[in-house]
C-alpha cells in the first residue's frame, strides 16, 4: 500500500531540475525524470574522474575490477562513454586514454558461476571491443605468477598448537613444499578447512584484491578502479570495524587510496552512487542483459552467517524507513584519514595493508588469561618440536645451529594485522599449509629479515641529532 502510494505521488511530481518534465524516479526524497536523473548520475562518475587530473598518475591506464554485478557492469558502461572525446564540448579533454576489464573466476568455489562467467567474457568482448579483456581463476593464485619471485615454492608448516589451545600464537615453519595436489584441490581445501564464514570471505577478498594488483603491475596499470556503490561502503564501513579494521579502514573505504601501494592507486568512482540507482542506470542504459547474479558463501544464508551478511541485512533494513542512513555513514567515512604515525612499510601477509605495530602486546592487555598457563604453554611450545630433540639435526628452534637447511620457528602472527590474527583462529593446520604462495613467501621473507636484523643489530651505529 505504501508503494503504491509513493508511485502514485511520484507521476504527478515534477522534475526537481528541470521543472518540467514530469517525475518517473524517487531517489533520496528527490523527484527526477528519466533525461535529469541520467545526467545527474554520470556528472558524480565525472566528478570522480576529474581527480585524476589533480594526481600525479594522470592519464594512466586504468584496471577496471568487474565481478559482472550490477555496479561493476555501470562502471564498465561509464568508462566507455568517458574514453570518448566529444567534439561539441568545450573542454576536449579524455579522462582515461585507456583501460582494461579484469575478471576473476570463482567457478571453481562456486560451480553455478561458471555459466555466468563464461557469459560475461563474451558479453565483454561483443559490447566492450574498446578494453582488452583479461579472465584468471581463483586458484591461479597458487601459481607462480602471482609471487615476487616466480620461483617460490615452499609451505607454512604447523609447529605448535597454539590455535587448538585457544592462543594466539600460532608458530611455523618454511618448509620445502612436496604436494603434488593440482591448484584447483588446493584452493578447494583451504577454504574447507576454515571454520566460520566471516574468516572465509575475507580470504576471498583478500585473494582476489592481491590478484587485482599483481595483474594491474604486470599490465601496466596506474589506477584500479573497484566499482563499490554507496551502499557497499557503508556496509563495508561497519563490517570492517566490527572485525578490527579500524587502524586501515580509512584506505579500505576511500575514493582515491594512493598509500597503499606505491606504484597504484585504488578508487573507487562509483561511491556516490546507491544500488537502487545503480539499477535505474543500468535499466535505462539497456545493460542489465549483461548483468550476472553476485554469488558468495553468505548468498541465499540467514543474516547471522557471518559478519558482513548480518551488516547488509542491517544496513538495508533500515535505508528502507530512513532514505539518509547510507549517506550519512558515507560522509562519515570521507572525514577518515589514516593515522599520522601509520608506517606503510609493514603491511599484513594476508590483505596487503598496513597494520599498527606491536598489536600483539596490546592484545595481552585486552585479553583475559591466566599468566602461569600463558607462561607454560609458551615453555611447551618452545619443546614442541621434533627436530630440536634430535641429535642428528641439530635442533630447529634453539638459537644456534638451525639444522643447515632447517628454518627455525615464527610465529606468524606477527606480520598480520589485528583482523588478519582473529580470522586465523578459525584456521587449522591443514588450511595454514595450503595458504596462498603469497602469504608464505611474505611471511618468510619478513621473518629472515626480522632475523637478521635482530643479528646484526650491535654493530648498527645509530643515528644521533647532536652535532660534532
Amino acid at each position: 500500500m505504501v508503494s503504491t502510494n509513493t508511485t502514485t505521488k511520484s507521476l504527478k511530481k515534477q522534475c526537481c531540475k528541470c521543472k518540467t518534465e514530469r517525475a518517473t524516479i524517487l531517489v533520496r526524497q528527490a523527484f527526477y525524470c528519466q533525461s535529469c536523473f541520467m545526467f545527474v548520475f554520470v556528472g558524480k562518475y565525472r566528478s570522480i574522474l576529474l581527480r585524476l587530473r589533480n594526481n600525479d598518475r594522470k592519464n594512466g591506464k586504468v584496471l577496471l575490477a568487474c565481478s559482472g554485478g550490477p555496479s561493476s557492469i555501470a562502471m564498465v558502461n561509464l568508462t566507455k562513454n568517458f574514453m570518448r572525446v566529444v567534439p561539441t564540448e568545450k573542454k576536449k579533454v579524455q579522462l582515461i586514454p585507456e583501460a582494461i576489464i579484469c575478471h576473476i573466476d570463482e567457478s571453481t568455489l562456486f560451480e553455478s558461476t561458471a555459466k555466468s562467467s563464461e557469459k560475461l567474457a563474451q558479453d565483454c568482448k561483443q559490447n566492450y571491443s574498446e578494453f582488452e579483456y583479461f579472465s584468471y581463476r581463483l586458484e591461479e593464485v597458487f601459481g607462480p605468477d602471482f609471487t615476487k619471485s616466480g620461483t617460490f615454492d615452499k609451505i607454512l608448516k604447523s609447529t605448535s598448537g597454539g590455535i587448538e589451545n585457544g592462543e594466539y600464537e600460532h608458530y611455523v615453519k618454511c618448509v620445502q613444499n612436496n604436494s603434488t595436489k593440482s591448484q584447483a584441490e588446493q584452493l578447494k581445501q583451504l577454504f574447507l578447512n576454515i571454520k566460520k564464514t566471516t574468516a572465509k570471505e575475507d580470504l576471498l577478498w583478500n585473494i582476489k584484491m592481491e590478484m587485482l594488483v599483481t595483474v594491474a603491475r604486470r599490465e601496466g596499470c596506474s589506477y584500479i578502479f573497484m566499482a563499490d556503490s554507496a551502499t557497499r561502503q557503508a556496509i563495508k564501513m561497519i563490517a570492517m570495524t566490527s572485525k578490527g579494521r579500524g587502524y586501515s579502514v580509512a584506505l579500505d573505504v576511500s575514493v582515491d587510496n594512493t598509500q597503499s601501494f606505491k606504484d597504484l592507486c585504488i578508487m573507487r568512482p562509483m561511491k556516490d552512487m546507491l544500488s537502487k540507482e545503480i539499477g535505474f542506470y543500468n535499466h535505462f542504459s539497456n545493460v542489465t542483459q549483461y548483468e550476472t547474479l553476485p554469488f558468495n558463501f553468505s548468498t541465499m544464508m540467514p543474516g547471522k552467517t557471518s559478519i558482513d551478511r548480518l551488516t547488509e541485512e542491517f544496513i538495508v533494513s533500515i535505508e528502507r524507513e530512513f532514505p539518509s542512513t547510507v549517506s550519512t555513514i558515507c560522509r562519515t567515512v570521507m572525514k577518515l584519514t589514516p593515522s599520522a604515525n601509520m608506517d606503510l612499510t609493514k603491511t599484513c601477509a594476508i590483505c596487503l595493508m598496513p597494520f599498527e605495530a606491536d598489536i600483539g602486546e596490546w592484545r595481552q592487555h585486552i585479553t583475559v588469561t591466566d599468566v602461569l598457563d600463558a607462561d607454560e604453554s609458551k615453555v611447551n611450545q618452545k619443546q614442541s618440536c621434533g627436530d630440536c630433540s634430535n641429535p642428528a639435526t641439530g635442533g630447529c628452534c634453539g638459537s644456534g645451529n638451525n639444522g643447515g637447511d632447517k628454518e627455525p620457528q615464527v610465529d606468524m602472527n606477527k606480520f598480520l594485522c589485528y583482523s588478519c590474527q582473529v580470522n586465523l583462529k578459525d584456521y587449522n593446520e591443514t588450511s595454514v599449509e595450503v595458504l596462498p604462495p603469497y602469504v608464505t613467501e611474505s611471511i618468510c621473507d619478513q621473518s629472515r629479515d626480522s632475523r637478521l636484523l635482530s643479528q646484526i643489530k650491535d654493530f648498527l651505529i645509530e643515528d644521533s641529532d647532536d652535532e660534532n
